[in-house]
Order: structure tokens, then C-alpha cells, then sequence
């Protein structure tokens, strides 16, 4: 009788966590569409420029310096072994107060 009591008591809770479980799915919201995430991502890439652009004193800033470069990529193609592996990428400020670089590293 035990072993009854203690079956149905199993098979309860365990139907009942089941049924829990694919009840608080569909209360979620609705699977969104790539096109649907493409937009929010989009706008709050806008939203975290904006609030980017209001702290940066620079951003509002028609003098500030401009770092220009000649190429922004560099493939290097088919490389051979213990080949050297330097490249220069050349900038220029073209804006009208000076550039200052600091904590300059190569990656």
C-alpha cells in the first residue's frame, strides 16, 4: 500500500512540475525574428553612441584631432614559415588640435 501511496505521490509531482514548466514557457514573450533583433540591436548600438557622444566632451567638438589612416586592414595571403610579419599602418591628424596618443601597444 506503501509502495502505492509513494508511486502516485511520484507520478503527481512529477506531471505537475511538467505542467508548470511548459505553462511558464508560453507565457513568455514570442520567438522574435532576425529582422526583429537586427532592428533592436541596431538601436541600441544608436542609443549607446548617443549616450557615448553626450559624455565625450571631444564628440561635440568641431577642432578635435582626427586620426586618418591609409588603410585600415593589411592582408598578409599566404605566409611562409619564420616569415617577417611586419606591416605599418600610416595615420595623419587631420584635425585642426593636436593628436596625443598614450598606452600605445600592438596587439
Amino acid at each position: 500500500m506503501k509502495k502505492v501511496f509513494l508511486a502516485l505521490a511520484v507520478f503527481a509531482f512529477v506531471s505537475f512540475s511538467l505542467s508548470a514548466q511548459v505553462s511558464s514557457s508560453k507565457k513568455n514573450e514570442p520567438v522574435k525574428s532576425v529582422e526583429q533583433q537586427k532592428l533592436e540591436k541596431q538601436k541600441l548600438e544608436k542609443e549607446r553612441l548617443a549616450k557615448g557622444q553626450a559624455n565625450n566632451p571631444q564628440a561635440n567638438n568641431p577642432n578635435a584631432p582626427i586620426a586618418t589612416f591609409d588603410k585600415l586592414v593589411h592582408d598578409y595571403g599566404t605566409m611562409e614559415q619564420y616569415a617577417d610579419g611586419n606591416c605599418e599602418f600610416v595615420f595623419t591628424n587631420t584635425g585642426k588640435e593636436p593628436l596625443i596618443l598614450s598606452n600605445v601597444r600592438a596587439s
